[in-house]
């Protein structure tokens, strides 16, 4: 059983920690995780769309 009280010693300190942040510094983090995603395509299908787009816009600058 001391291996339940040991989770929840710990939830309960990263909650405490949690929540003694300024909501300012704990909005920063939340927009800067936000910003390190890559995006939905990227995501969901690999490197596909990513090297297609590349390609597409290669071409296009060439032929401007």
């Amino acid at each position: 059983m001391a291996a339940g009280t040991d989770v929840v010693k710990y939830l309960t300190q990263k909650i405490i920690k949690y929540l003694d942040e300024p909501k300012a510094v704990r909005t920063e983090r939340k927009r800067a995780r936000k910003n390190e995603k890559e995006p939905m395509l990227t995501y969901l299908f690999g490197m596909v769309p990513m090297g297609i787009g590349m390609a597409m816009k290669k071409k296009r600058k060439k032929t401007e």
